[in-house]
This record gives structure tokens, sequence and C-alpha cells, in this order.
């Protein structure tokens, strides 16, 4: 009997002693998940707080403000994609932020050595080579619902830009000509990157083509740089036929937390962006 009660003894003892450290076990967070500053877990990728987080976007509108903080681990995983592309994708141009007169892309390639697939206007239009394999799987899909993609204009040097908008304003004058057209060094088409399609005039945007690249653009990377009813944040009045392709990552970004608006994605990525990936620790 003693050796019974002895060994009953020792086996309470076991299981309080595996009890115990199951109890401690269960608090250590996963090694492989990061903390933050104050001790809970909130993104793998990021050393910020949950609360350093939410001072981060408080300069952002309101509207997406409360999108990115609704969902944080989205946003987040796509600023980390983000990062990843070239920057220049992104880059704001407009009337505040032109780019040097002697900037010119280093990838452009002729279009015309693609006429078996691509519909152009005319000859010797040029785009940035990394735009090239998006551009044409939507060509592709525009064409398999019996849709063509005219492609009207693309690269346009700094002195190409500086003679149309000359013309603009023989035209109409100095005010209208800032209106529709951008004065050199502020179009995004010296980015290599931006492409008209169709007739550029407001009628595309009832074409078969203008619905379908509105509804579809994004998908390849797309994005439509002068909306409907922006012209007091663009700078310019609605453009139908005009998107600049900002990578598919962007342009995902752009439709599930700006409202689709290309203008408060750059400028969150110019005025931003540095301030989050200067908590960033792993890509």
């Amino acid at each position: 009997m003693p050796d019974l009660r002895v060994s009953i003894v020792i086996l309470i003892g076991l299981v309080l002693l595996l009890g115990a450290c199951s109890g401690r076990d269960a608090e250590v967070t996963d090694p492989g998940q990061e903390q933050t500053s104050d001790g809970t877990a909130f993104h793998p990728s990021f050393s910020f707080s949950k609360t350093e987080f939410e001072e981060l976007t408080s300069t952002l509108p309101q509207e997406y403000r409360a999108s990115i903080l609704a969902h944080p681990a989205a946003f987040l995983d796509q600023l980390v994609r983000l990062k990843t592309q070239p920057e220049e994708l992104t880059w704001l141009v407009d009337k505040e932020h032109p780019l040097a007169a002697d900037y010119a892309p280093e990838d452009l390639v002729d279009m015309d050595d693609h006429t078996d697939r691509l519909d152009l206007s005319r000859t010797g239009h040029r785009l940035r080579g990394i735009v090239l394999p998006d551009l044409l799987a939507m060509v592709d899909a525009a064409r398999t619902e019996g849709v063509t993609l005219l492609i009207s204009s693309a690269y346009r040097s700094y002195s190409y830009q500086e003679q149309l908008y000359g013309r603009w304003v023989e035209q109409l004058g100095q005010k209208e000509a800032d209106r529709v057209s951008a004065k050199p060094g502020s179009s995004q088409h010296q980015l290599g990157t931006a492409i008209d399609f169709g007739c550029i005039c407001d009628e595309f945007a009832k074409t078969e083509a203008g619905r379908w690249i509105a509804s579809n653009a994004w998908k390849y990377g797309f994005s439509l740089s002068y909306p409907d009813g922006y012209e007091s944040l663009t700078g310019y009045a609605y453009e139908s036929w005009h998107f600049r392709y900002i990578g598919k990552v962007a342009a995902r970004m752009e439709r599930e937390f700006f409202a689709g608006i290309q203008q408060h994605l750059t400028e969150f990525v110019d005025g931003n962006a540095d301030a989050f990936w200067s908590f960033l620790i792993e890509i």
C-alpha cells in the first residue's frame, strides 16, 4: 500500500507539472510572427504597432483611411508587393510634379514590331517594354469578346509634348489648353506607360471599346488617369481614352483602397509611402 500511495502522489505531481508547462507554452507567441512595439502582433513585414499604424494613416482622406483601417492586413500585404515593382510606375506626375526635360525611359520598344497582335493608328508608336506583356494580354482578352482596342498615342518625348501643347494654346488659348493638354514635363506620356485609345475624343466612353476598357483595364494593371468629375483634383478635363499602366498590384490597391482614383493613389505613394516603408522589416 505505501508503494501505491507513493506512485499516486508521483503521478499527480507529473500531471500538475505537465499542465503548468502547457500553460506557459500557450502564452508563447509563434516565433515566426513579428511583435509590435506594444507587444501585440500586427503585421509580419512591419515593425509598427497598431497605434503607430493608425497614426500613419491619420493624414489620409477620411474615406480612404476608413477603408484601410477596416482591412489593414490586405492593405499592408499590397503595400509590401508595391515595393517590389519599379517605383516610376506610380510616380506622381501632374502640373505640380513635372518630369525633367531630359527624362526618357530606357526600355522603349517599337510597337510596330507587334502589329500581328496590336491595332495601331499609325506607325512609330513606342512604349516601355515593361508594359507590353500586360497590354498584349488585355488586347487579346478584349478581342476574344469581339472588342478592338485601337492604340492612338503612347510615348511622347518632352520636345514632342512641347510642340503639341503649343498647338493647343494657339487653337484654344492658354486657359482652355491647360484643361485638355499637359505642359511639357507634366505629361504622363513622357513616362512611356500611358496610352490613348480609340478616337481620343469624348465619344470614346460610349463606344464598345470604351465601355470594355473602363470595366476591365485594372485587371491588367491599367488605370484611368483623368476620371469624370475630378478635374479639380487632377487638373485636367475627363479623358475616357487615357490610361496609364501602374502595374497589377497598384491597380488593385487603387481599386480596393482609393476608390479607383489614380491621383489619390499616386499622391499617397508620393507623400506617405516612405513613412510606412521606414517600418518595413522584410520583403
